[in-house]
């Protein structure tokens, strides 16, 4: 998940909302809207819908807490009631979906939920207020909107954190505790045997401290750490080549074709090497089973040495805890490397995070909003200029009074910050049609006007690391089959099968051992029919470098 959003949000409101009225189902705007003038902002006019977020670690903050939903609350007459998932998102969409109490916008993953709702006739089809917003097409990119259009032709979904240019983005990044790196001199940390020889300096050292540790389990099978160190096994792998997770690729592209990834020697050294830390105590003992809150807790207090992540780590976690360690001790926190790699592989060829043009996740407008057309508009203005500073920089007069070249120019208060009661302000929470191509550029140029030691953590770490070894994945998009086919079942069953063996093989005994589960998973996926699978792969790929090319 690519995001500027923090991943991991402390708000504590409940659920205040309930789904609006459903008027008749249809799966189109209404009338087609004629096209006006004006700014952007002028054709926003005031309108209250309720939200779901379906993502079981999202609590949603209650609207108008913040300083720029505030000023969106006051100024343009927007209120947004949040549904929360309480944990449990996946059963709360069915419930929603089953009883017909849907809310009005739902953000969520592309494929398979998107399209469910979809067939059922739930979703509005946005292209009739394109030519009236042509903001929004703009700021998208007809290509991307090409991409992100259903399989009837029309389009449904308003993207999240899409490029709309060529520069690359992402959050995936190993961070190091600065104190304790410092404490035992500060050694060489480029390959994964100098890392390797590095944990076992800390677990000597610093017993109490976790040497080596990752991000949460994704999606039910989707390891990080595994993900993060295939990366450095081999030049222009991505961790999103070998995970079964929605909207990912679970294959390796090999010329034309998918192939599998049990068969690639860069899976096979990810694996083996992991399971060797395992079994020299380097690592947490609990990966499969800790949760995100236990984890943020261990780097608060800087009890892990070495984290690696690409669920948001410059953004989310990693922030929050450089900021907590460094408000306490200013000589503490965390630093941002350069990605691991294993002898032989390019260094400037390794990408533990991927990123798509598409973006993040998207926004649906459900046939239960009362005036589908109002939320657009609140949309449309949502990703100019305008609205993007005051979403991810605050209100003008709060850190900023004025811009040069279009850039929010840092005020006193803004270099002068708290970064913990900063980021406490939750600014830049519900920029649900984030533009990363906006965004990155913009808070690039602000950061090189400050003084070092009040430029942001997540800045220069993405600027310097995480942007860089970041690989664009977009052709890799729309690779799900239907859950429910033929295929579908047969993925599921493999992601199924993942799940039972990546712990197999984490605890084998022995690097042989390793080896041999390997094999045998290999040969019991393709009797299940992962080359069928494989095969779909190949074509939706193919398929999309044929879209993305312009044919």
């Amino acid at each position: 998940m690519t995001l500027t959003l923090s991943a991991c949000s402390s708000g504590n409101s409940t659920d205040t909302s309930s789904a609006s009225p459903a008027p008749t189902a249809t799966t189109e705007a209404s009338a087609a809207p004629q096209a006006s003038t004006g700014t952007p902002k002028d054709k926003v006019k005031p309108v209250t819908f309720s939200q779901y977020v379906n993502y079981d670690w999202f609590t949603a903050l209650k609207w108008g807490d913040q300083p720029h939903t505030k000023w969106v609350q006051e100024n343009l007459k927007i209120n947004i009631n949040p549904v929360q998932a309480n944990g449990a998102a996946a059963n709360k969409l069915n419930a929603m979906i089953v009883s017909g109490e849907l809310p009005d916008v739902i953000v969520l993953d592309r494929g398979k939920d998107v399209e469910r709702l979809q067939q059922a006739g739930k979703l509005v089809a946005l292209d009739p207020y394109l030519e009236k917003y042509p903001e929004f097409v703009k700021a998208v990119g007809e290509k991307n909107i090409n991409m992100l259009r259903s399989a009837d032709g029309k389009l449904y979904q308003l993207p999240n954190w899409f490029i709309s240019g060529d520069k690359g983005n992402g959050n995936a990044a190993y961070i190091v505790e600065k104190k304790i790196y410092k404490a035992l001199g500060s050694p060489k940390l480029e390959t994964f045997d100098d890392l390797e020889a590095y944990l076992k300096m800390v677990k000597e050292k610093y017993p109490d401290v976790v040497p080596f540790d990752s991000g949460e389990m994704r999606d039910g099978a989707d390891l990080q750490m595994v993900g993060m160190v295939y990366s450095g096994f081999g030049d222009n792998r991505t961790s999103s080549f070998i995970s079964p997770g929605a909207g990912l690729q679970f294959g390796v592209p090999n010329g034309d074709k998918m192939t599998s990834i049990y068969e690639d020697p860069a899976f096979q050294g990810a694996v083996t090497y992991v399971s060797k830390l395992y079994r020299e105590g380097l690592t947490s003992k609990d990966m499969f089973t800790q949760t995100r809150d236990q984890i943020g807790e261990k780097l608060n207090k800087g009890k892990i040495a070495v984290f690696a992540a690409y669920d948001s780590v410059t953004e989310g976690l990693g922030r929050t805890a450089h900021n907590n360690l460094r408000n306490a001790d200013p000589e503490d926190g965390y630093i941002t490397v350069w990605p691991f790699h294993a002898e032989g592989v390019d260094k400037n060829k390794v990408f533990p995070g991927g990123y798509s043009t598409l973006g993040w996740n998207v926004n649906v407008i459900t046939t239960n909003a009362k005036d589908p057309e109002a939320i657009f508009a609140y949309y449309n203005w949502l990703v100019t200029p305008e609205a993007q500073n005051l979403y991810f920089f605050g209100p003008q007069g709060l850190y900023w009074d004025k811009l040069e070249d279009g850039v929010p120019v840092p005020n006193d208060a803004y270099i002068n910050r708290d970064p913990k009661k900063y980021d406490e302000q939750h600014i830049g929470e519900f920029l649900w049609a984030g533009n990363t191509s906006y965004i990155d550029g913009t808070k690039g140029k602000r950061e090189q006007a400050l003084p070092e030691a009040a430029q942001d953590w997540t800045t220069v770490s993405q600027s310097t690391v995480s942007f860089k070894t970041s690989l664009n994945t977009t052709e890799f998009s729309n690779m799900d089959p239907d859950p429910k086919s033929d295929l579908g079942i047969i993925m599921q069953r493999l992601k199924d099968q993942y799940k039972n063996s990546l712990p197999k093989m984490i605890f084998a005994k022995s690097d042989d051992e390793v080896k041999s589960i390997i094999a045998q998973t290999s040969k019991e996926a393709q009797a299940m029919g992962y080359d069928k699978v494989l095969e779909f792969k190949s074509k939706v790929w193919q398929d999309n470098l044929k879209k993305l090319s312009g044919q």
